[in-house]
């Protein structure tokens, strides 16, 4: 059996808008310098949240905040200040490799403060760790969440539809089949927001490739597997199938994210192939009363083969140069703390990566916990990319291969190319 501490995400999964905010934590009292703290994180809400939090149990503390909506502004923003002095002393980062802000990528450039020593990290097992740390093995960040990509459902919708959840690969194709009948979407799509691209082939990689055989990215680093000899190539020409046979809205890359959560919330669409924390979007556009339910997406004939993509979803680590080095610690302290757990878990949409008893899972989340305790989970794909130049690759492609300007073997050939890419 498997713990919740043995998961490594992401993939950079975030809620993308457009806009950028600043504001204080709360406090309106006066300071010393050695009582603010300064943070910035992609995504406002469950930050903010654990700001509030933070400050009231640490009287006379103020938290300044930047938060960016969009994942790809985030990651520029923090690159270039991170080089120049002047990042703030915390930020949001993504764990293991695969982007610019993944905790490899900033700690192999020196950009991250060692928190080895702390408290919380010595009970970290080997596997989170290994999302957490720089490639010398020192920790390098504190693990928030636990998410997962899988279809999930706007449930008073389903239930006006007349279908059920389907368990298996032919069922899915019927399901979009008897959806459009009905004149609704079975999936909503929004790939006019790259980052959304990479959700479906992960869903159904981790049933084709990495659920079959979790060894398959350190054979492609060790020259004996490539992702166009692999069913790489299955899941991609499934993700055309479901385009063909109408399971998503039209024109997919031309709605972004914010309609397609839009198109979700309000039960135009009856899911989505998404991460669960986009839930927390689609209830701005849904009905009261609106609930939301997960199920893994299945892959296979045989509902027994699927597996979920399960990994750390947020991690946060203190800036190499933070001017209130201390204070930054004891923030990461509390993020690590069963109640700091359990507050960003339940804000975000997501579960604990570390234990909280106090964190009751729903709908959305106990699927996630029933996948990783039957041992059918895999991580996300590209924490253990070699290089960002993968997952940009990726993205790019998809939405190439949805215009029809590219093909699958195309897209499989430059994604092996980036791979081992050593430029």
């Amino acid at each position: 059996m498997k713990s919740l501490k043995t998961l490594a995400l992401g993939c950079c999964l975030a809620v993308a808008a457009t806009a950028c905010s600043t504001s204080g934590g709360g406090s309106t009292t006066a300071a010393s310098g050695d009582q603010v703290l300064t943070l910035a994180a992609a995504g406002q809400g469950p930050a903010s949240a654990a700001v509030k939090a933070f400050e009231k149990a640490n009287p006379g503390v103020t938290v300044k905040t930047v938060f960016t909506e969009d994942d790809t502004a985030y990651q520029q923003q923090l690159r270039t200040q991170l080089a120049s002095g002047t990042a703030p002393d915390v930020f949001r980062m993504w764990p293991g490799g695969g982007n610019t802000m993944a905790v490899r990528d900033l700690g192999k450039d020196g950009m991250l403060m060692d928190l080895s020593g702390e408290s919380w990290a010595a009970g970290l097992s080997a596997d989170l760790k290994s999302v957490t740390s720089d490639p010398g093995g020192k920790v390098m960040a504190v693990p928030v969440t636990i998410g997962a990509i899988g279809a999930v459902w706007n449930d008073q919708a389903l239930a006006k539809s007349g279908l059920s959840k389907p368990a298996t690969w032919p069922e899915v194709l019927k399901f979009c089949k008897d959806a459009k009948a009905k004149g609704v979407t079975a999936f909503a799509l929004g790939l006019k927001s790259s980052w959304v691209t990479q959700l479906v082939p992960y869903a159904l990689t981790a049933s084709l490739v990495y659920g079959p055989n979790p060894a398959f990215t350190q054979q492609q680093k060790d020259g004996k597997a490539t992702f166009a000899g692999s069913q790489w190539k299955q899941a991609l020409e499934q993700y055309l199938q479901m385009r063909d046979e109408g399971c998503f809205n039209d024109s997919p890359n031309g709605v972004g994210y914010d309609e397609q959560m839009q198109l979700f919330g309000q039960g135009k669409a009856l899911g989505v192939v998404h991460v669960l924390s986009a839930v927390q979007s689609a209830i701005e556009y849904a009905p009261e009363g609106t609930t939301f339910s997960m199920t893994p997406f299945p892959a296979t004939d045989n509902a027994g083969d699927t597996y979920l993509p399960v990994s750390v979803g947020i991690v946060y680590g203190v800036n190499a140069k933070a001017k209130n080095p201390e204070l930054a610690k004891k923030f990461m302290q509390f993020l690590a703390s069963p109640e700091g757990q359990a507050l960003y878990a339940t804000e975000s949409g997501s579960s604990p990566a570390l234990d909280s008893p106090s964190f009751k899972a729903d709908a959305l989340q106990q699927p996630v916990l029933d996948a990783v305790k039957s041992g059918r989970s895999t991580l996300y794909p590209d924490q253990a990319w070699p290089n960002p130049r993968v997952q940009q690759e990726h993205l790019t492609s998809i939405q190439e291969l949805f215009n029809g300007t590219v093909d699958v073997k195309t897209v499989l050939s430059r994604m092996d190319k980036a791979f081992t890419s050593t430029s």
